[in-house]
C-alpha cells in the first residue's frame, strides 16, 4: 500500500508517470476539497499538483501525464459539470480544456501528445470523443446509444479502442470511422471492465465476470482464444 499525504483522502484511479518511480491520482477531502497528488513509490515524497475548494458536487475524476510527462490533464467538476483541464508541470498553470455543457471522464493522451480521447455524454448518450490538446473544438468519434467508455488508444495512435456498454471491445480509424470487432465472446451476460492495452499493442487486458472478478489476457492479430491469468 502506498503512503498517502491524507488519511481521509477519497483517491480515485492512479496514473502511472512517465518516469515509472511515482503515481499521479485525484483525491476528495470531507470538506470538499478536490487535490491531485503526485506520490512517489518508495514513499520519499508527495507533492500536491493541483487543490480546488469547493468541488461543487462530487464527479469522477482521473488524472493522466502526457508522453513527455510535462502535462497532466484531469477532470474536475465545474458549474455542475466534469470538464477536462491541463496542468503544465514546468510553471504549474492550469488551464481548461473543455467548456461544452456536458460531462466528461478518463481523458487519455494520443501516442505524439497531441490529442485528447475522453468519452462524454455531451449528445444525451455517452460517446468517444477528442479534443485537439491545445483546445478547440470536441469532435464526437462514435454514434448510437451504446455507452461508450473505457476509450484508449492504439499504440501507434492511428487507432481509437471502444467497449459498448461493458460488452465487447471495438475499434475504429483515430478520426472516426466504422466500428471493428476486436472481441467476439457470444454470452448475453458478458461483462468486461477496464480493457487495457499493452505498450507493444500486442495484447489486450482486462477483467470479465463469471461469477466473480478475473483478469483475462487477449493476443491480438491470432485467433487464440484469451487465456485466463
Amino acid at each position: 500500500r502506498l503512503q498517502v499525504p491524507q488519511k481521509a483522502c477519497g483517491f480515485y484511479q492512479g496514473s502511472w508517470a512517465p518516469d515509472g518511480r511515482h503515481v499521479v491520482a485525484p483525491c476528495d477531502l470531507p470538506d470538499g476539497t478536490f487535490s491531485v497528488w503526485l506520490i512517489a513509490l518508495d514513499g520519499s515524497a508527495t507533492k500536491e499538483l493541483v487543490s480546488h475548494k469547493p468541488a461543487l458536487g462530487p464527479g469522477e475524476s482521473a488524472a493522466a501525464f502526457s508522453p513527455d510527462g510535462r502535462s497532466l490533464v484531469y477532470t474536475y467538476r465545474k458549474d455542475r459539470f466534469n470538464q477536462l483541464f491541463i496542468l503544465d508541470m514546468p510553471s504549474g498553470r492550469e488551464r481548461q480544456l473543455t467548456t461544452s455543457r456536458s460531462d466528461k471522464w478518463d481523458a487519455r493522451w494520443s501516442p505524439d501528445g497531441q490529442w485528447i480521447l475522453f468519452p462524454s455524454n455531451a449528445g444525451g448518450s455517452v460517446q468517444a470523443w477528442k479534443v485537439s490538446a491545445q483546445g478547440g473544438k470536441e469532435r464526437v468519434l462514435t454514434s448510437g446509444y451504446e455507452r461508450m467508455r473505457h476509450v484508449f488508444w492504439s499504440p501507434d495512435g492511428r487507432s481509437v479502442y471502444v467497449q459498448p456498454s461493458h460488452r465487447n471491445i471495438f475499434r475504429l480509424p483515430a478520426d472516426g470511422g466504422p466500428l471493428q470487432r476486436v472481441t467476439n465472446f457470444p454470452e448475453s451476460g458478458l461483462f468486461l471492465e477496464e480493457p487495457t492495452m499493452s505498450p507493444d499493442g500486442k495484447f489486450l487486458v482486462y477483467a470479465r465476470s463469471r461469477g466473480g472478478s478475473s483478469l483475462w489476457l487477449l493476443t491480438l492479430g491470432t485467433q487464440r482464444a484469451p487465456s485466463s491469468q
